[in-house]
């Protein structure tokens, strides 16, 4: 009965110890009855590290919130007529005078605005870069093709940009356990602006970063 007990209660402390993850020891022993020459034991220990694996995107400021561009088009003036500057000065208001030669106005394009991007991961294959635009304001004339995007390159060879504008998906990638950085300069086209309808444009454009 003893010897009965002895062995439940063993087994159950076997139990308890994998329920409540307590390392299991190996052991071995090595033996000569002789009492002569090297006798040898060995015990194995399993070392396991789990790594988490994170991605991180930047576009902008340092900051949670979505940075806004916006782009004031100005007219290069009235052709035969007034200068911009003069257009500018005079304001709102109907049937002002000025000269006009008859031909198209045109647009003086507005000056690029930048943002700087980051991006790191330490996933096994690195990262990919995508984007996706929607016209939250729709217009005639615009659309997300005619908002550029010129890169230039930053440290740790960032994938310049997802494409040459912000309607391109293309997808671009970068290594892994290196923080990727660049500056994405962004603008629109005096040729697009001169074949737009007056009005506001407005887009929302989505950077996504996948581990890979």
């Amino acid at each position: 009965m003893n010897k009965l007990f002895k062995l439940l209660a063993i087994a159950a402390a076997a139990g308890f110890a994998l329920a409540s993850g307590s390392a299991m020891a190996e052991s071995t022993y090595g033996y000569n009855s002789t009492g002569a020459g090297p006798v040898v034991a060995t015990a194995r220990v399993n070392v396991i590290v789990n790594v988490p694996r994170l991605i991180l995107l930047r576009v902008g400021a340092d900051s949670t919130a979505v940075d806004t561009l916006t782009f004031n088009a100005a007219f290069s003036g009235i052709p035969g007529g007034i200068t911009a500057a003069a257009l500018t000065t005079a304001g709102t208001g109907n049937s002002l005078a000025s000269p006009w030669s008859g031909a198209a106005p045109t647009f003086s394009a507005p000056a690029t605005q930048a943002l700087t991007v980051f991006a790191w991961t330490n996933s096994s294959g690195g990262g990919q870069l995508g984007l996706a635009s929607v016209a939250t304001t729709a217009l005639a004339g615009i659309s997300s093709t005619d908002i550029t995007v010129v890169p230039t390159a930053g440290a740790g060879a960032l994938p310049v940009h997802p494409g040459t504008t912000a309607s391109n998906a293309n997808i671009g990638t970068f290594t892994r356990n290196t923080v990727h950085s660049a500056s994405w300069a962004y603008g629109i086209s005096a040729a697009s602006l001169a074949a737009a309808a007056a009005g506001t444009y407005a887009q929302t454009t989505t950077y996504t970063a996948t581990s890979l």
